[in-house]
Order: C-alpha cells, then sequence, then structure tokens
C-alpha cells in the first residue's frame, strides 16, 4: 500500500466519509466577496464529513494574483483546522514530460497538494513526473462527466497489447477503458487514481473491475446530475468473495455544497447540511452493500 492510498483510507475512515467538496469559488454566486472567509466558512462547517476537499485551480487563475494567493491561504488553512483531510488539486494538467516536471513541482512542492488530476492522452511518459511524487496521488482523467465526453472517451479501439507483454491485438474496447488499462501499467509506485463521472455508471462499473482497489474520483454528483447510488455501487471494490473491501472512493459535489444557501449568514449552515446529507446517503449504500470501514 502506497503512502497516498494509506492516507487516503485514514481520511475516510476519520470522518466515515467518503465526500470530497469541491472548492470551487466563482463571485457569481459567492454570497461574501471575500474568497478567502468564504473557503474558511465552508471548511470550518463541513471539515468533521468529507474525506478531501478538491479546489479547481481555474476558479483561483481567474481571479488572478489575488486568486492564487487566497488559494494558497486555503491549502494553509485547510493544513492547520483539518490535518488528516486529503487536499486534492483538481489541475487536469498534461503536456511533454519537461513541461509535466515543472508542473509537478508546482503542485506539489509549491502549493504542498496530496494529489492532483491529470490528463493522460499525451502518453504515459508525460505523467511520470507525477507518478515520481510516490507519496502522492495522480488520478488520470479516464471517463469525464461532462456530455461531450462521448465524442472521444466512448470510441472502440484496439489496442496494441504487444506494449503489455502480450501476443498480438487484443479485442476492441472504448478508448475510456483502454487509458485504465494502460494508466495501471504506469501504477508502479502505487499511487494512482482515476476520475470517472457519476453521469457515467455503467462505464464506471467497467473501470472498476478492471482497476481493483485504485482509488476513484467520481464528479459530477448534484448539479450535473449524476446517479449516485450506482456510482457508489459501481465504484467499491470487490474481493474474490464478492465481499465489499473498504470503499477508495472520492464522491465529489461542488456547487451543490458550497452554494446550497446563498444568504450571507447562512451559507456555513446550508453547506454543512448539504454535506452531511450527502455523507448519509452514500453511507446508506455502503451499508446495504455491506462496505466495511
Amino acid at each position: 500500500m502506497s503512502k497516498f492510498t494509506s492516507r487516503l483510507d485514514s481520511a475516510t475512515r476519520t470522518n466515515r466519509s467518503l465526500v470530497c467538496i469541491g472548492l470551487d469559488v466563482d463571485p457569481a454566486l459567492m454570497p461574501i466577496a471575500d474568497v478567502r472567509k468564504f473557503n474558511r466558512a465552508i471548511v470550518d462547517a463541513t471539515k468533521d464529513l468529507v474525506c478531501a476537499y478538491k479546489p479547481n485551480i481555474a476558479f483561483y487563475e481567474a481571479l488572478g494574483l489575488e486568486g492564487l494567493q487566497a488559494l494558497r491561504d486555503t491549502v494553509s488553512y485547510i493544513r492547520k483546522v483539518a490535518p488528516d483531510v486529503v487536499l486534492l488539486c483538481d489541475a487536469k494538467r498534461g503536456d511533454i514530460d519537461s513541461t509535466s516536471i515543472r508542473y509537478a513541482r508546482a503542485i506539489f512542492d509549491f502549493w504542498d497538494f496530496d494529489a492532483v488530476t491529470v490528463n493522460g492522452y499525451m502518453g504515459g511518459e508525460s505523467l511520470s513526473p507525477f507518478f515520481d511524487y510516490a507519496d502522492r496521488g495522480v488520478f488520470v482523467v479516464c471517463r469525464s462527466s461532462n456530455p461531450g465526453a462521448q465524442e472521444f472517451q466512448d470510441m472502440m479501439v484496439l489496442p496494441d497489447t504487444t506494449e503489455l507483454g502480450m501476443d498480438g491485438q487484443g479485442q476492441k474496447m472504448p478508448l475510456y477503458e483502454w487509458m485504465a488499462v494502460r494508466s495501471s501499467e504506469w501504477n508502479s509506485n502505487g499511487n494512482l487514481g482515476l476520475v470517472v463521472g457519476a453521469t457515467s455508471p455503467d462505464q464506471l462499473c467497467t473501470v472498476r473491475l478492471r482497476c481493483p482497489e485504485v482509488p476513484i474520483l467520481i464528479p459530477g454528483v448534484g448539479a450535473q446530475g449524476g446517479e449516485l447510488e450506482m456510482s457508489v455501487k459501481n465504484g467499491i471494490d470487490r474481493s474474490a468473495d464478492g465481499s465489499a473491501t473498504p470503499p477508495r472512493v472520492l464522491i465529489n459535489s461542488a456547487r451543490g455544497i458550497i452554494y446550497a444557501d446563498r444568504s450571507t449568514g447562512g451559507f456555513p449552515d446550508g453547506a454543512r447540511n448539504a454535506a452531511g446529507k450527502l455523507r448519509d446517503e452514500i453511507n446508506c449504500v455502503l451499508e446495504q452493500e455491506g462496505a466495511p470501514w
């Protein structure tokens, strides 16, 4: 078990939660203008209900230098008040290896995130600088939650399996499935994670069968209309005898939690209520499926 996987398991057990809150700050939706105060209020209200926080870096970059400083302050604050919670940077980085080296340094050394989302469609060598940080998680986009994902990710491909030490070519499979298979070959440090949207529960089931025990980040619950119950059922792993193993799933919700109440004084309570409701709904499914903590 890698250090990151152990940290994730500990975070989920501590709060008995698979909830990941996306801290996607949007001045058009925030009930107060101060990003720092907004994030601190959300964190204070929910830190005992979650396993992870996931700031999407684009929302902070869009606010310029002030936004980036607010992100840095938010990371420091979470480290202070919720040290057991995983910090995941939603950046979807991916470039040639020389550029990825700098991306990895920025995310892990400068920003001090525990994990990052990356795009693997430039090939495994482009992601090796991220995987080289053996104590950090690397979540490879596999089947995304947006409506246009099917344009490319569901295309049927005929992989050349000789690269995996197999003779000839295998059977056709969707591109997202091949991404899951190929990503597992890059997982020499055991710090791989995958991203599969809640809007694609059937594809999630396929990915889980291909990649048992790998942590899966599941965005798209809430505002994007993803199917929660099937995402939890299809996302949890199964041992050889069919029983559920400890869940390595992060169910992400952003707008559905942080903007559940947009009143100036009530938004922290609104976020807490929404996060608590989501955690309870997830845990109800886990109980039904016999998934232990």
